[in-house]
């Protein structure tokens, strides 16, 4: 490039903020209309509490080899709001539906108001992490309504929503590296969301409850009460994502075997294949196979077990606005978040309370990862009061002992105090 000189910038620290950060301040190369004009640009390093100076120094070295290369010049023109529209264009439609539909709406909503005007240079970590923070207070977002521009509010996303946004953000600076737009640092990388906080507790029903709620559920246009029970059953029973409910066909289901397999979805009109490798499974599920069979009598091997009363597939947005919700309000166990995941979520427990490991529980629930599976398991208040009952009987302790007097047990446990 005419004109290129060799740049060897001092790295300096801000601490004027609430983390301070490692930056250099190379002059780039920008287009202008008259031509091209060196501009000095803030290029941050990392934290001061992440990285010490001698890993600034070794960042630094890697960032300068693509300054002074010229590489950052087409970097510093490329504006976010291009390479957004790209990702939105060609990369969403390869995802699955329930990210096609989120994604353009989270881009949208949350990140173009953002960074749209921005050139990819001009976004960095420290950026990246004041914006998720403010997204965690309540803020206001503009959304079109019959073409007209309304302002909503929002009291803050939880932590699943800024990560979701994280992600995103985190993917559109990674296809732009593959697509040849970008040599730098991911500026996702290392950013902190902040401390794990469900905004909704996950609850599971008791037993006695479930039963309640299946005895509850009644034929509806959209489905009958044995259809619905069974949906809620077969998620129970198979640990499956409604998606998965409602995707499944008689040939999936072996009544010899007493098994199911998973090996496709159905969400809002789209047929697709499971959410993950991990998701295309085959499940025992007893005397819950030849139930299936029954049910599904009449329809070709390839046609869904599930469908409205009409013939036509479900929707879930529907099933949970006409048929589940409106059963668990009317027996008490209605709460925010209830859903289909409920019983996925209690499939997860039961089956560990059954006997079965964390491993075992991940491996039927389809998740990829043993700390997603650890999230879905649940502790049921009796099932804890036995726990701790069997504690304190270990301990001697009563309603009447005192501290003085407690005194350990025997324990029959291999291992256990003597």
């Amino acid at each position: 490039m005419p004109g290129q000189r060799y740049q060897d910038p001092k790295i300096q620290t801000r601490s004027d903020v609430s983390r301070p950060f490692y930056f250099i301040r190379p002059y780039v190369q920008h287009f202008t209309s008259t031509g091209t004009a060196r501009k000095q640009h803030s290029v941050p390093l990392g934290f001061c509490d992440e990285i010490s100076m001698r890993e600034a120094k070794a960042i630094k070295q890697q960032i300068m080899a693509t300054v002074n290369a010229g590489k950052f010049v087409l970097q510093s023109q490329i504006p976010f709001r291009e390479v957004c529209q790209r990702f939105l264009d060609s990369y969403v439609p390869t995802l699955g539906a329930a990210a096609r539909e989120r994604y353009p709406i989270q881009v949208r909503n949350h990140i173009l108001p953002v960074f749209a005007n921005l050139k990819l240079c001009d976004i960095t970590t420290p950026m990246i992490e004041q914006w998720l923070h403010e997204k965690a207070g309540p803020h206001e977002w503009k959304r079109l309504k019959d073409g007209k521009e309304i302002t909503m509010s929002n009291p803050g996303l939880g932590w699943w929503a800024r990560s979701d946004l994280r992600g995103i953000l985190s993917g559109i600076f990674t296809r732009a590296t593959e697509w040849g737009l970008w040599n730098g640092r991911n500026p996702c990388e290392g950013v902190k969301i902040g401390k794990k906080k469900a905004k909704r507790s996950k609850q599971i029903p008791v037993g006695e409850d479930l039963l309640k709620f299946l005895a509850a559920l009644t034929d509806s246009p959209i489905v009958s009460a044995d259809g619905a029970r069974l949906i809620v059953i077969t998620a129970c029973v198979a640990g499956l994502r409604i998606s998965e409910v409602l995707g499944l066909i008689p040939a999936d289901i072996d009544a010899n075997q007493e098994t199911l397999r998973v090996e496709r979805r159905w969400r809002r009109g789209d047929e697709d294949e499971p959410k993950s490798e991990a998701s295309k499974r085959v499940r025992q599920i007893g005397e819950l196979a030849g139930v299936l069979l029954e049910y599904a009598a009449g329809r070709r091997a390839h046609e869904y077990v599930f469908t409205r009363q009409s013939g036509a597939p479900l929707d879930d947005r529907d099933l949970q606005r006409d048929v589940f919700r409106p059963a668990a309000e009317a027996v008490g166990i209605y709460h925010e978040g209830f859903g289909m995941h409920v019983f996925r979520r209690l499939n997860v427990t039961w089956r560990q309370q059954a006997g079965a490991t964390p491993v075992e529980a991940q491996k039927a629930a389809g998740h990829t990862s043993l700390d997603m599976t650890m999230l879905y398991t649940q502790t049921e208040d009796q099932r804890e009061r036995e726990h701790v009952g069997k504690i304190l009987e270990r301990l001697g302790v009563t309603g009447k002992t005192k501290a003085s007097e407690v005194e350990l047990r025997t324990m029959d446990a291999p291992g256990g105090v003597q």
